[in-house]
């Protein structure tokens, strides 16, 4: 991937998060930001004046400020766009024409580059398309937030920014199923991650029990509309998550815990339709056992199980790899890593620029630095 180029043109978490997994794997990022910075910047919590926004989503890029309204602004990001391969932009849509950044002006000048839009609802939805959205928003209209929670909780989004994650996600297939078809055609092509349809492939088996049945689940807490016991429980000294999801698990976790053997339990349907009565006595035999006695009699029989852990607790998880961020001024930060590694993947990694910190360098790159002085005098660079 290293010799991969990107500009990133895009702001708050969907296409950040998905430009900083592929410079995770060694692509050459160039963060774009306005004069004042991607907003994030300035979201809370701050850390020392930090915000953990860009801390999550920016590592391994440079960036460089340009005010887009200006002539040497657009002239500056032109010259980027003629040494890139793709091109990541979450502008609302019409944004990007009245720049004269549109596929098909970008298109027509270097027909190789990739072009990547995040849009809240697409390009093609008549009175949607124009609109903007944020992550709030694409949950709750997503669909998932009515089944949050137990019966009569009000619509609960997911307490991490799942819309946007799962976008940015998306995001970075289109990317590299962009680059593989270049690879084929030696053309660029645009690809529009629709944050509305991301959600709702996201609904899974949901949305093919609508199309099939037409019915809906409901809330149900952390319980399993057809797999029992697939749950939350409560032991002595806190709460233990069983996902058994089929009938030799069943076997295997009725006999480490001791459970009574009931004939209409042997099956998942027959768990399912006896649902409360097996809740009941499951909870009942882990109310008289630590997590740790519980875990420890599941592991053995092979049941997946766990404790239900804080995110504190889960960063230190010893499957979970994590890396040594080296921040200006924040010193040394211990964060989850790249979700996979490659042969590429960075094994140092480089904490979020500052605003335009990288500016004179990439200049040089394009050829640009001799005229930062009239670039400055222009506006270029707000």
């Amino acid at each position: 991937m290293k010799h991969i180029k990107i500009l990133d043109l895009t702001r708050v978490l969907a296409g950040p998060w998905a430009c900083q997994h592929l410079a995770d794997q060694g692509a050459q990022v160039i963060k774009v930001e306005p004069p004042q910075g991607d907003e994030t910047r300035h979201f809370g919590p701050l850390h020392h004046g930090e915000s953990t926004y860009v801390l999550c989503a920016n590592r391994n890029k440079r960036s460089i400020a340009l005010d887009l309204k200006t002539p040497a602004g657009l002239a500056v990001l032109e010259a980027l766009l003629a040494q890139s391969d793709v091109v990541v932009e979450n502008f609302r849509p019409g944004v990007a024409a009245r720049l004269g950044l549109d596929w098909e002006a970008l298109h027509a000048r270097w027909p190789q580059l990739i072009y990547v839009a995040i849009h809240a609802f697409g390009d093609r939805a008549a009175g949607w398309r124009e609109r903007p959205g944020y992550d709030l928003l694409l949950q709750h209209m997503g669909g998932a937030t009515t089944l949050t929670g137990w019966p009569g909780d009000p619509p609960t989004k997911h307490p991490t920014s799942i819309a946007d994650l799962t976008a940015g996600l998306y995001a970075t297939q289109a990317v590299l199923q962009g680059l593989l078809q270049r690879e084929w055609t030696g053309e660029g092509q645009k690809i529009v991650v629709n944050m509305m349809q991301t959600q709702a492939t996201c609904l899974a088996y949901h949305a093919t029990r609508w199309a099939a049945a037409e019915t809906l689940d409901e809330q149900r807490g952390n319980a399993h509309a057809g797999i029992v016991p697939y749950d939350v429980f409560k032991c002595l000294d806190g709460w233990l998550v069983i996902a058994c999801a089929n009938d030799p698990t069943w076997r295997r976790l009725r006999a480490a815990l001791q459970l009574e053997d009931r004939p209409e339990w042997s099956t998942n349907a027959g768990r399912v339709a006896d649902r409360t009565r097996l809740t009941e006595c499951l909870t009942q035999t882990l109310s008289r056992l630590t997590i740790a006695e519980a875990e420890e009699r599941l592991a053995e029989a092979s049941v997946p199980a766990g404790p239900v852990l804080r995110p504190d607790q889960a960063l230190a998880h010893p499957a979970v790899d994590r890396i040594a961020l080296e921040h200006p001024r924040l010193g040394t930060l211990d964060l989850p890593g790249p979700a996979f590694r490659t042969s590429t993947t960075l094994k140092t990694h480089r904490a979020p620029p500052d605003l335009g910190a990288d500016r004179d360098e990439i200049l040089r790159e394009i050829g640009l630095f001799a005229e930062v002085d009239r670039l400055q005098e222009a506006g270029a660079f707000g």
